[in-house]
Formats: C-alpha cells, structure tokens, sequence
C-alpha cells in the first residue's frame, strides 16, 4: 500500500528520439524539492511502450539515484511484456 503523495514523471526525449537524462533529473529533483513521497519513473504518462529496455532501465536507476541521495521514498512501475 502506497501512502503519501507520487507523481508519475514524464520521460523527456531529444529531437532525436533520445532519452534527454539531464531533464529528466531536472524533473526528479523538481517533484523532490516539492515534496512528493514517491515518484513513478515509467509510469501511467504513456510513453513506456516507446522505450527500448535499456532506456526504460535508465529512467529508472536515474530516478533511485536522484531520491535516494535525498533520503526520499520512491517506488518504480514496470513494465511487462512479450516482446523484446
């Protein structure tokens, strides 16, 4: 059971379709800062199924990184699938 507030991120992308990671910890710091309980990297935004498995793994290991240096909680969504 989840208590508190989380936010499900958004993944930012580059004009060239790839995963724009200084924004992305932009974002994280942001919702910390703010004071979230928990954020959901990959989560219910939509754009999961367009991440290949080392870009969503990425997203991930980004935003423990980024809360565990603040001492917050966080809990990561993930995705199952068939396909590669």
């Amino acid at each position: 059971m989840f208590t508190g507030t989380g936010t499900a991120l958004v993944t930012p992308f580059r004009r060239d379709d790839s995963l724009d990671e200084p924004t992305l910890r932009a974002l994280v710091k942001r919702q910390i800062e703010a004071g979230v309980d928990f954020v959901v990297p990959c989560g219910t935004t939509g754009e999961s199924p367009t991440l290949t498995h080392e870009e969503h793994l990425r997203v991930v290991e980004i935003a423990v990184e980024l809360a565990k240096a603040r001492s917050q909680s966080w809990r990561a969504r993930a995705v199952i699938t068939l396909r590669k």
